[in-house]
C-alpha cells in the first residue's frame, strides 16, 4: 500500500514540477488575473460586477468572491482542459512512459497519479488566483475583507469543475480517437452542452430534479441560489451596466442549503467514475498501441478516411510542387508549406469542393460560420506541426527561413485559407467591395491569430479553444453586436469593425515576430 502511494505521489510531483516550471503557466496566470479587472470594473465607469434589476451590488467579499470564483470556474472548465490534456501524451513523446511501464507501477496507479496531478495543478492555480482576487478588495472593495466568506465562494463553485475537467482529460487521453484534435473540438461542444443543460434547467419553471446532480459546471447551483436569495431572475454577472440613480444592494454571497448538499457532493465525486473506463482503454505505453496517440497509426478512423483520398492528394501535390519546385525564396517556401498541408490533410480537398459548391446555393450567413469552424481545424497546427515533428531545428538551419519563420507560416496559413474559401470570396465579390473586404480581413485575422498563438505557445490547442470560444459568441450573437461580426456575414459590420480586426491581425503578427526574435537570441 505504501509503495503504491509512493508511486502515485511521484507521478503527481513530477507533473507539478513540469507544469509550474513553464513560462506559459505564468503567462496564463497573469492573463487570468488581468482579466479579473475587466470582469469586475470600477463602478465609476458605469459598469459593475453584479447588477440586480438595475441596482448595483456593493463590492464586498461575497460579491467579489462569487464573481471571481465564477470567472475561475469558466476558465477551468474551458481553458483548463486544454492546459492539462497533454499529460499522458507528454510521457509518450518523451518516452518516459516506456520507463514507467517497465516498473511495478499498475495502470490504475498511473491514471490516478495523472488525475491527482491535474487536480493539484488546477487547485493551486485557482488558489493563487483567489489570493490575487482578495487583493482586489483593497483596490475596489467597499467593505472589510472577510477571508472565510471569500473562501466559501470558491469551495462552493470550483471543486466539482476541477475534478470533472481532470477526469475527462485523463479519459480522453486514454481513448485513441479522443486524444487528438477531434477530442479537443468535441470537448468544447461537450462543455458548452453541459452549461446549456444546467442553465436551462435552473431558469425553467419545471426543472428536472436529477440535472443538479450533474452540475459539474456549478452554473446551476449559482443561478438557483442567486434567484432564491435575491428573489428575481433579472441578474447580470460580470461587467454589466447599472442605473446609478438606484440604491446599491448588499449581496452576502452564495450559501450551501440542505437541498444542494447532495447534488454538490455527487457533482464533485461522480467524475471519478471515468477512471475505470480510462483504465480499460489505456495503452500502458505499448509501442504498437501508442502509434494511435502519436498519430502514426492507420487504424484511426479519421486517418482511414483520409487515406481514401491520399492517391488524389499525392497526384495534386506532385503537380503543384512541380509547378513551383523547391526554391530558396520566401514565396516558394510559402507555396511548398501550403501544399504540405494538402498532403497531410487530404480531406481539405473534399472540404474545398464542398464549400465551393455550397457557396453558390447556401445563404452566406448560414454557410460562412460553418466554413470558419472548419477553417480553424485545418490551420490550427500549421505553425506548430514542425515542433511536434521535431523538425524545427532543421528548419532553423535553413538560410533566411530561420529569421522569417513567422512570415513563412503566416503566408502558408493565409494561402490555405484563401484557397479553401475561394468560392465564398467569389460569391461575396458579387455583393460589393465592402463585404469582400470584410471577408478577406476575416481570413487574414484567422491566419494571423493561428500563426501568432502557434508561435507564442507552440501548441495548436491554444488557437482552437480561443477561436472556437470567439466563434461561439459570434454564432450565438447572430449580428446583435456589430463588433462581433468579424467576417461581415450578418451584415452589421462597419468600417470600424473591419479596421479593428485588421489592427488585431497586425498586432498579433508583430507580437509573434518579436517573441520569435527573442527566442532566437536566447538560442
Amino acid at each position: 500500500m505504501n509503495a503504491s502511494l509512493a508511486r502515485i505521489a511521484a507521478i503527481v510531483r513530477v507533473d507539478f514540477l513540469i507544469r509550474f516550471r513553464r513560462v506559459s503557466t505564468l503567462v496564463v496566470f497573469l492573463l487570468l488575473s488581468a482579466f479579473a479587472y475587466v470582469w469586475i470594473p470600477d463602478p465609476a465607469t458605469g459598469r459593475t460586477l453584479i447588477q440586480i434589476n438595475g441596482h448595483r451590488a456593493i463590492y464586498n467579499s461575497g460579491a467579489i468572491g462569487m464573481g471571481t470564483a465564477s470567472l475561475g470556474m469558466i476558465f477551468i472548465g474551458l481553458f483548463g482542459y486544454y492546459v492539462i490534456s497533454n499529460a499522458i501524451r507528454r510521457d509518450v513523446v518523451s518516452r518516459c512512459g516506456l520507463v514507467a511501464a517497465s516498473t511495478p507501477m499498475r495502470s490504475g496507479e498511473y491514471l490516478i497519479g495523472k488525475l491527482l496531478g491535474n487536480v493539484v495543478f488546477l487547485s493551486v492555480f485557482i488558489g493563487g488566483f483567489m489570493l490575487t482576487s482578495v487583493a482586489m478588495l483593497l483596490v475596489r472593495g467597499e467593505a472589510p475583507i472577510e477571508p472565510l466568506v471569500f473562501l466559501e465562494q470558491y469551495l462552493l463553485l470550483t471543486p466539482a469543475t476541477i475534478v470533472f475537467v481532470s477526469a475527462v482529460a485523463v479519459l480522453f487521453e486514454s481513448i485513441p480517437f479522443l486524444a487528438g484534435k477531434f477530442g479537443d473540438v468535441f470537448y468544447f461542444f461537450f462543455w458548452m452542452a453541459a452549461i446549456g443543460l444546467v442553465i436551462g434547467d435552473a431558469t425553467s419553471k419545471s426543472g428536472i430534479p436529477w440535472v443538479r446532480y450533474f452540475d459539474f459546471t456549478g452554473f446551476g447551483f449559482m443561478i438557483d441560489q442567486m434567484t432564491r436569495t435575491l428573489h428575481t431572475t433579472s441578474v447580470s454577472i460580470g461587467a454589466s451596466d447599472f442605473d446609478p440613480h438606484k440604491p446599491t444592494i448588499v449581496f452576502p454571497g452564495l450559501t450551501l442549503t440542505r437541498a444542494w448538499v447532495g447534488p454538490r457532493l455527487v457533482s464533485t465525486f461522480a467524475p471519478l467514475l471515468f477512471l475505470p473506463l480510462a483504465a480499460l482503454c489505456f495503452h500502458r505505453f505499448d509501442p504498437v498501441r501508442t502509434k494511435q496517440v502519436t498519430e502514426k497509426s492507420q487504424r484511426n478512423w479519421l486517418r482511414r478516411i483520409q487515406s481514401l483520398f491520399k492517391p488524389l492528394s499525392r497526384r495534386l501535390v506532385g503537380l503543384l510542387l512541380g509547378k513551383i519546385g523547391v526554391g530558396r525564396s520566401l514565396g516558394e517556401a510559402i507555396w511548398n508549406d501550403a501544399v504540405l498541408t494538402l498532403a497531410l490533410q487530404p480531406l481539405v480537398l473534399v472540404a474545398f469542393l464542398g464549400i465551393t459548391i455550397a457557396s453558390w446555393f447556401a445563404p452566406l450567413d448560414g454557410l460562412l460560420p460553418v466554413v470558419f469552424g472548419l477553417l480553424a481545424l485545418v490551420v490550427a497546427d500549421v505553425a506548430t506541426r514542425d515542433v511536434r515533428a521535431n523538425t524545427l531545428a532543421s528548419l532553423r538551419a535553413m538560410p533566411h527561413l530561420r529569421e522569417k519563420f513567422v512570415w513563412w507560416k503566416f503566408g502558408s496559413t493565409l494561402l490555405v485559407t484563401v484557397v479553401l474559401c475561394a468560392g465564398p470570396l467569389v460569391r461575396t465579390a458579387t455583393l460589393g467591395t465592402a463585404p469582400l473586404g470584410a471577408l478577406f480581413v476575416a481570413l487574414v485575422f484567422v491566419a494571423a491569430l493561428a500563426t501568432s498563438l502557434g508561435v507564442l505557445t507552440t501548441n495548436s490547442k491554444t488557437f482552437i479553444v480561443i477561436f472556437l470560444s470567439f466563434w461561439y459568441l459570434v454564432v450565438n450573437g447572430r449580428g446583435a453586436n456589430r463588433w462581433l461580426d468579424f467576417a461581415g456575414y450578418y451584415g452589421v459590420a462597419t468600417p470600424g469593425t473591419v479596421g479593428l480586426y485588421a489592427a488585431v491581425s497586425v498586432a498579433a503578427l508583430i507580437a509573434a515576430q518579436t517573441f520569435h526574435r527573442l527566442r532566437l537570441a536566447r538560442a
